[in-house]
């Protein structure tokens, strides 16, 4: 029988860095034998990607829908989602690193991103990297967040580009789903 431990630490602002740690700890089928421990470690390095980087990037990070996100009018009373892709596109001749993409919005959870994204991530020129957000409102109001995406600049500190976020709950009057 053995026990799975998954330890996730986390540090440094919400885009930094972060650490993985996994512990399996095996009971031998021979209970004289002490318990064999395996341990991997995952993470990312710092900003720059490349010890080498010049300081110069030639590819720019450009998002497909440009100006405010709008996820127009939903339904709070929908068990689904609003779902809107955005699509992330390095826009020159060299590869564009994306660090992390986050949000923030005016009540916590109603936007939402995928679960999991494979980040840091490395387009190659001219690539594009899509991503599924979520809208999904609890009350008849106007919601209103932020979209960010922090990649590398060729900088040591990064940089992040943001797209504002809106979306309207309604509640549906009659048998109708739509307001």
């Amino acid at each position: 029988m053995g026990l799975l431990a998954f330890i996730c630490l986390m540090f440094g602002p919400r885009f930094g860095p972060s650490l993985r740690f996994f512990l399996i700890v095996r009971r031998s089928i021979l209970r004289c034998i002490a318990p064999i421990v395996l341990a991997a470690l995952t993470g990312c390095g710092g900003i720059g990607l490349d010890p080498y980087d010049t300081g110069v990037m030639e590819s720019t990070l450009v998002i497909d829908p440009s100006g405010t996100i709008d996820f127009g009018t939903y339904n709070v009373n929908t068990v689904r989602p609003a779902r809107k892709d955005v699509v992330l596109y390095a826009d020159g001749g060299t590869h564009l690193a994306i660090i992390d993409v986050f949000l923030q919005d005016n009540a916590a959870g109603t936007f939402k991103l995928p679960d999991t994204l494979p980040l840091p991530i490395r387009l190659a020129p001219e690539g594009n990297f899509p991503i599924l957000l979520r809208f999904n409102p609890d009350d008849p109001i106007t919601y209103y967040g932020e979209l960010s995406i922090l990649y590398d600049d060729g900088t040591a500190e990064g940089a992040v580009i943001t797209r504002p976020l809106q979306g309207m709950g309604c509640v549906a009057t009659g048998s109708s789903t739509d307001c």
